[in-house]
């Protein structure tokens, strides 16, 4: 059987809008001879704090991250204690089989790529605009995807199972539970849409993108859907309208809150314009992002501790049983 190597936290089709010539072609609907994993982008290493250009494939990724191995004792204890009603029929029906068996989550996550959640957002990437509500649920859907993909929720996810000396193939599970969950997912869509919206439409490279790119704050979202487009999201505002608003201007204050927020979301590297990163490379926040990223020990803790309620859900959800 052969397994995924890299695991993508960002779509590489999305990714490799930060390709200028990619970027040119896709907007335009127009293919491109090379895959978008075959382009170069140019990269801020949050460890090594230097910039280098590397094809979008060698980004934004972890080694083996999505397959977990399964034995015959994890398995059973799993089933024990999440479904001790049908333990005895699972011991039963898994006589014969033989074990490990093993997880490839990245077969569930390119089929997510191809859902409507993420068709939308290279359209908004097109059209630099957000037409509808149903443009708005469908985008509330990708954040709320996204997120849970995320470097930082992946890998904080799985070591909070290894903390509790739990199996890596048990987050996959509850990860598969959420996304197959209705009710869970609407619970976290439709408060987005219900709050006010504003795209920030710009005409050149402004909004590099990391490896955990939404940006969460108890007040607002923000995510790069491409280098000229930042969408805000106002949690603490109601949208009356239904509309998003479109802004073709953006103050610099705004730009300044999406770099710190952007920096103190990498655990990896950002991708964007060679002239931004150099910018944001000899800033104050991008150093101590640095120093920190290089003493971190665990994902788990530092992210508990810059207060991500998204882990905490995605824990909760998988011990509610």
């Amino acid at each position: 059987m052969k397994f995924t190597k890299r695991n993508h936290y960002n779509p590489c089709f999305w990714t490799a809008l930060w390709n200028e010539d990619y970027y040119s072609r896709a907007t335009k609907n127009h293919a491109h001879l090379l895959p978008c994993r075959d382009h170069a982008v140019c990269a801020l290493n949050v460890k090594s704090g230097q910039i280098h250009k590397s094809k979008v494939d060698n980004i934004h990724y972890d080694k083996n991250l999505g397959v977990a191995e399964i034995s015959r004792t994890a398995a059973e204890e799993f089933a024990k204690r999440y479904h001790p009603d049908r333990y005895e029929n699972f011991i039963l029906e898994n006589e014969k089989t033989d074990y490990p068996v093993y997880i490839d989550f990245e077969e569930i996550l390119t089929e997510l790529e191809k859902m409507p959640p993420y068709k939308v957002l290279l359209s908004v990437a097109q059209k630099r605009q957000i037409e509808s509500v149903e443009e708005k649920a469908f985008l509330g859907c990708f954040i709320v995807l996204q997120q849970m993909r995320s470097h930082a929720i992946m890998n904080a996810t799985i070591q909070f199972h290894e903390e509790l000396q739990e199996h890596k193939f048990e987050h996959f599970v509850t990860l598969k539970w959420m996304l197959s969950d209705k009710q869970f997912l609407f619970s976290r869509v439709y408060p987005l849409v219900e709050c006010r919206w504003t795209l920030f439409a710009v005409n050149a490279n402004m909004f590099p993108l990391c490896d955990s790119p939404i940006l969460v704050k108890p007040h607002s979202i923000m995510v790069a859907l491409s280098p000229r487009l930042l969408l805000e999201i106002e949690r603490t505002i109601p949208d009356r309208d239904n509309e998003c608003r479109l802004k073709q201007t953006i103050k610099r204050a705004k730009i300044d809150e999406f770099r710190c927020r952007t920096i103190g979301n990498t655990f990896r590297e950002i991708i964007g314009s060679e002239t931004v990163l150099k910018k944001w490379k000899i800033t104050q926040e991008f150093s101590k992002r640095v120093e920190m990223m290089n003493g971190l020990k665990s994902y788990n803790r530092m992210v508990y501790k810059e207060g991500n309620q998204e882990l905490c859900q995605i824990n909760a959800f998988g011990n509610k049983g």
